[in-house]
């Protein structure tokens, strides 16, 4: 199947509540919420390096982003920002390295269980030592007009294939060009389970922080996921 010239149904998402999972070991970053408007973020960003060299590392790479997609002036909208600004090199199923998406679900053990599959593979890879890493749940709502690839011909196309993303990736890439939305498709990691990849940061209206846990890795796997809790 190309699923690139296949015309896939579009399902359309009102207040969408989604969940998110990241390190707790990244803070938010006040420059996105402390401006009002998109315009206005080249110019600030400008203003606010001269006495903050570090802030480019910070913020990421914004121009990644159309200024009428830009996510602002909304608490703690740095988190969604992050997902376009900060892209992983060789990207991910929906995304390329020239341009991020905003992944989450609306079940948050879904949410979970796909972030301890990337987590594992990453560390793993680097053999890093028994430890404990912390994240926090990032809670999300969005309105959006979504590609839906759960119909039984995308399920059985390449555009699922557990580790090899060209052909999600092209796809992703032409409803790039034609300003699409994003997509919702069937987690490979939690199965009968729903995931969004959005690809434009306005999409989202609201952001809150929730839960936290400890992923526990033993050097080997994450062998358990615990809820920290304020007493």
């Amino acid at each position: 199947m190309d699923s690139n010239n296949k015309s896939f149904q579009k399902q359309s998402f009102n207040e969408q509540h989604c969940f998110r999972l990241i390190p707790s070991k990244y803070p938010p970053i006040n420059l996105y919420e402390d401006v009002c408007d998109p315009e206005q973020l080249d110019a600030i960003f400008a203003i606010e390096a001269i006495t903050n060299p570090r802030l480019s590392e910070e913020t990421g790479d914004f121009s990644r982003i159309p200024v009428e997609e830009r996510l602002v002036g909304i608490p703690h909208c740095s988190y969604v920002m992050a997902a376009f600004t900060h892209v992983n090199p060789d990207g991910a199923r929906f995304n390329t390295a020239d341009f991020g998406a905003y992944y989450a679900a609306p079940d948050i053990n879904t949410a979970i269980k796909e972030t301890v599959h990337h987590m594992e593979r990453v560390m793993g890879y680097t053999k890093e030592p028994a430890q404990d890493i912390q994240m926090r749940c990032i809670d999300a709502w969005f309105t959006a007009e979504l590609t839906d690839l759960r119909q039984q011909d995308a399920l059985d196309s390449g555009l699922y294939h557990p580790t090899n993303y060209v052909q999600s990736q092209a796809l992703a890439c032409s409803l790039k060009q034609n300003k699409e939305d994003g997509v919702v498709y069937q987690s490979v990691r939690h199965q009968g389970h729903d995931c969004y990849a959005l690809l434009k940061p306005n999409l989202v209206g609201k952001v809150c922080q929730s839960k936290h846990f400890t992923y526990k890795w033993n050097g080997a796997s994450v062998n358990s996921v615990l809820e920290i809790s304020l007493v």
